[in-house]
């Protein structure tokens, strides 16, 4: 028994001594996977967060759909220009991830596209992207910060995901509110650990998960999530629906707003196409019927042939195909408002 409790505790310390130095070793020669590289959204005020200022960060997905970088200029945003420039003429686009650009580089996305269109047709215009992961009371912080630099918000494109924006608003909290919540499993609970605490891992996730048959076994075994897991659904709440179009309709008040629809891709693929397409045309309804000016791509999307390809293959977010169509179609959208 002591011969195999030795060799027990001999081998257990030369297999820490060993993940130590292959830890020690990615962080060294290859940086990039540090936890520290990706991107670290940071709390600057209850509820609140921004990006690091002045900073670059690497911004990637382990299944090879994107592999770029974020480059966040001195307000804690994605974007090149700073609040100190802005001109009453401008815009400006307020949202989550999607509206942020996440997986595309910054000129591909909408924002940037929609500013290209405006410089093409000598309009005065730019656009500056005050965009963060959060949800619709998140974005009314974003929109009061920005306001705080300098920024004089008249006018408005409010970016609505429809696979996460949607819940009830009851409890007044933003998506930052509610980080530090115990994860959901305890898997779930390591999985997170490991990647805000070691390179090695995240090293190790971007290499298997590469390949085809290493991330489907990755899927089965519950450390990877496939496409379906990270997407989103909606399930049919009027509660849900009632209060998600109250605060946008809160956020938007006494501007010229106006709202872009991000459908999910759970409309063409999966097993809540109904509810979907249910949950997309009532909320829809519903904005138009407070007042609002909306902007549904939906069917631009659906014109390009394949829906889908609008969408990264691995991760829910659009792709520069899906950004293009939204950019064209929202210059088209405030041309059509514009008097002549």
């Amino acid at each position: 028994m002591r011969s195999a409790a030795a060799k027990v505790l001999l081998l257990t310390v030369t297999l820490l001594i060993g993940v130590s130095m292959m830890e020690w070793g990615v962080r060294r020669l290859f940086p990039y996977f540090s936890p520290t590289a990706q991107v670290p959204f940071r709390l600057v005020a209850k509820g609140m967060a921004l990006g690091p200022a002045g900073q670059t960060v690497r911004m990637a997905t382990p299944k090879g759909d994107y592999n770029s970088v974020l480059r966040f200029n001195q307000d804690g945003f994605r974007d090149t220009k700073t609040l100190a420039e802005v001109r009453d003429s401008d815009w400006y686009a307020l949202g989550d991830s999607y509206t942020m650009g996440w997986g595309v580089e910054e000129e591909e996305r909408f924002s940037n596209r929609l500013e290209q269109e405006f410089k093409a047709h000598n309009h005065p215009a730019r656009v500056f992207n005050i965009a963060l992961p959060d949800n619709i009371i998140g974005y009314g912080r974003l929109l009061r910060y920005a306001e705080s630099r300098g920024a004089k918000v008249r006018r408005v494109v409010v970016g609505i995901c429809m696979e996460n924006d949607l819940r009830d608003y009851r409890d007044g909290k933003g998506a930052w509110d509610m980080m530090g919540l115990p994860p959901s499993s305890n898997k779930e609970a390591i999985r997170e650990w490991l990647k805000k605490h070691s390179a090695l891992y995240i090293a190790a996730s971007y290499e298997l998960q590469r390949l085809t048959f290493t991330r489907k076994l990755l899927n089965r075994l519950g450390i990877a999530r496939s496409i379906d897991e990270l997407t989103g659904h909606n399930e049919w709440d009027e509660t849900v629906l009632g209060t998600s179009r109250d605060e946008l309709v809160k956020l938007v008040a006494g501007r010229d707003a106006l709202i872009l629809i991000i459908p999910s891709r759970n409309l063409w693929h999966g097993a809540y196409i109904p509810t979907e397409q249910r949950v997309h045309e009532t909320f829809i309804r519903m904005l138009r019927e407070s007042g609002l000016s909306v902007l549904d791509v939906r069917p631009m999307i659906e014109a390009s042939g394949d829906p889908l390809s609008c969408y990264f293959k691995t991760d829910p977010h659009w792709n520069a195909r899906g950004h293009a169509i939204a950019g064209r179609e929202l210059f088209k959208a405030i041309q059509d408002r514009t008097p002549k």
